[in-house]
């Protein structure tokens, strides 16, 4: 190093007094300097504060992990951490990391809509909001909710850290967390969970969604390309690749980050040691409505009632939907929806004998009940014909009537038929033959096989009129201008209800994903959703817990829609609950609601 040389004039100008302002300045810096250290010595480093959660967890680390940030990992006890792990952990990690410990990272997702006391968290991500009002409302509470202040950046104390820890580990014998928020004026968010699993579960990932096998494979194929193995089966409506089933979450991001790699999302399935354990993690989301502010009725898929589709494609214009009642999985039916449906006073199907039916009309005010379907269709001359269907495909001799809600156009059929276009009660046009286009806001009689020869002479400007009946003519029941079919009656005027309506003992009995409809003791109307198939984010529900659960939030009346993977509900522009199958699965129609005066 060259020294330079100072010229002794470069002193001059400091006096002793100026020399001893130096000092004090200089001592100054040095107290900083040390007051720096001390408060860095203050801090907690990330991967320390992991290990301390994982211990707080109670987890048990897999065999021969000595890391407990790796094991953490290994067990998805915390998300991946991002930066350096040595580096400080800020309050915002710490929480995002401890609710996610408690398996609440799908509920944060759930709240990531929901208000929050906090002035300066404007810049945080949506999903961090939602671990932030999950912390908030959850008991034992991470978050205090009388401060307005919270801080993201600040780095975490020892002592913070210690009391995050023991929050973590007090959840342990009792978690719970409950929230309610309106998102738009007459509408409430209602969302509760509660348990914990006790031990961490075994891993499953898949990418779903192949049209084929062969597309199945040669996606398997293709991960196979990336060392990542993977064994293709048929899920529900399609194929999926899925991973083989893990004791540690480590193979299950590979899978997901090759799946991501060769362009296509994966998703996870956790499973418990036993679906009825005690105290497993149990989740329920309930939108609940006022009836003066929106308009509530069944919804269908854009290309028909034969087409299944996911339940947000059916929901354009709507603040809310869930899913509908039950339909056909298989054969020619596959589609179409068991049980009767109206929607704004037009019979889309017919009802099915034995299971409750809620009806409503242009007030919302609703009815549940069971329901007889009769139509008829009397010819000129004085001839009639009993309907034998609604908006259905048929294989032999009957009468149909078909509406817009079937699909664009009137199935195919290869004996004898005749299609008679009615507007209003007149004949509009003829065709002897299927497979025609439905005119909107039209209905197609289709007259098929032996009794077609009686409809031979219909010409365009006939009038036909088809005489329908609803519980043979009871005004009250006419007067429902939207009806849906489920089952069973879950809550009867506040009394829980124990009919089966004689569906099999799994759907009764066991634990599912469930969907409710029906009114609150005010007269509101809800949706309500209770996830399931899910060991860390909620295992299910039986119909008695469904029953249960309403009965104590004050539901007077409530029907059991379809379940399962239909479980669906759409709010705020988005899917709100955790879907069971990772994805949306497509079912048959649902239920929204519409703000007043909309289409």
């Amino acid at each position: 190093m060259t020294l330079r040389n100072t010229p002794c004039s470069d002193f001059r100008s400091y006096s002793p007094r100026t020399l001893k302002k130096s000092s004090l300045v200089l001592l100054l810096l040095l107290v900083l300097l040390s007051a720096g250290e001390a408060f860095g010595a203050q801090t907690v480093r990330k991967d320390a504060f992991i290990a301390q959660l994982f211990q707080a967890r109670g987890f048990a680390a897999p065999s021969g992990e000595k890391d407990l940030v790796r094991a953490a990992l290994e067990l998805d006890v915390i998300p991946v951490p991002e930066g350096r792990l040595d580096a400080p952990i800020t309050m915002k990690e710490a929480i995002v990391f401890a609710v996610h410990s408690l398996g609440l990272a799908s509920v944060a997702d759930v709240l990531s809509g929901a208000p929050l006391p906090f002035r300066d968290v404007g810049s945080l991500k949506p999903l961090e909001r939602g671990y932030l009002a999950a912390a908030l409302n959850m008991n034992p509470p991470l978050l205090k909710k009388n401060v307005t202040s919270f801080g993201p950046a600040k780095k975490v104390t020892p002592k913070e850290a210690q009391n995050i820890a023991a929050i973590v580990r007090a959840a342990r014998k009792g978690l719970s967390l409950s929230a309610k928020y309106s998102p738009v004026k007459g509408m409430t968010v209602q969302v509760h969970r509660e348990g914990l699993q006790d031990r961490p579960p075994k891993w499953r990932a898949a990418a779903n969604g192949f049209e084929s096998r062969e597309e199945a494979e040669l996606f398997r194929d293709a991960l196979a390309g990336k060392g990542v193995e993977g064994t293709v089966d048929s899920q529900n409506y399609d194929w999926r690749v899925r991973s083989a089933l893990s004791d540690t979450y480590g193979p299950i991001r590979e899978f997901l980050a090759a799946c991501e790699s060769l362009g296509r999302k994966g998703v996870v399935f956790p499973s418990p040691v036993s679906w009825d354990t005690p105290g497993a993690p149990r989740f329920w989301i309930m939108v609940i409505l006022d009836p003066a502010r929106f308009d509530i009725r069944p919804v269908f898929a854009p290309e028909g009632l034969y087409t299944l589709a996911p339940l947000s494609s059916m929901t354009t214009g709507a603040m809310a939907a869930v899913n509908g009642g039950y339909f056909s999985i298989s054969g020619k039916e596959r589609g179409a929806p068991i049980g009767a449906i109206i929607e704004r006073g037009v019979m889309v199907n017919p009802p099915y004998k034995g299971r409750t039916i809620l009806g409503w009309n242009g007030k919302n005010q609703a009815a549940f009940g069971q329901m007889e379907w009769r139509a008829e269709v009397h010819f000129p001359g004085g001839g009639f014909m009993d309907v034998t269907g609604l908006n259905r495909t048929v294989r032999g001799d009957g009468v149909v009537i078909f509406t817009r809600h079937f699909g664009e156009c009137t199935p195919p059929f290869s004996g004898p038929v005749v299609e008679v276009v009615l507007d209003g009660d007149t004949c509009v046009e003829v065709r002897r033959e299927g497979g025609n286009p439905i005119p909107p806001g039209k209905r197609v009689l289709a007259v098929y096989g032996t009794p077609a020869r009686f409809a031979e002479s219909i010409v365009p400007g006939d009038r036909i009129r088809i005489a329908q009946t609803v519980n043979d003519g009871d005004p009250y029941w006419t007067s429902m201008t939207n009806a849906i079919q489920g089952g069973p009656f879950l809550v009867r005027k506040g009394i829980l209800s124990m009919e089966t309506e004689n569906l099999n003992d799994s759907i009764v009995n066991k634990r599912h994903p469930r969907s409710v409809i029906g009114l609150t003791e005010k007269g509101q109307w809800f949706f309500f959703v209770g996830d399931g198939r899910n060991a860390v984010h909620s295992v299910g529900f039986t119909l008695a817990e469904t029953a249960e659960i309403l009965k104590k939030n004050g539901v007077s009346y409530a029907l059991n829609l379809d379940g399962g993977g239909s479980s669906t509900l759409f709010a705020g522009g988005r899917i709100m609950n955790v879907l069971s199958d990772g994805r949306e699965r497509p079912v048959s129609y649902g239920v929204g609601a519409f703000p007043k005066g909309g289409n």
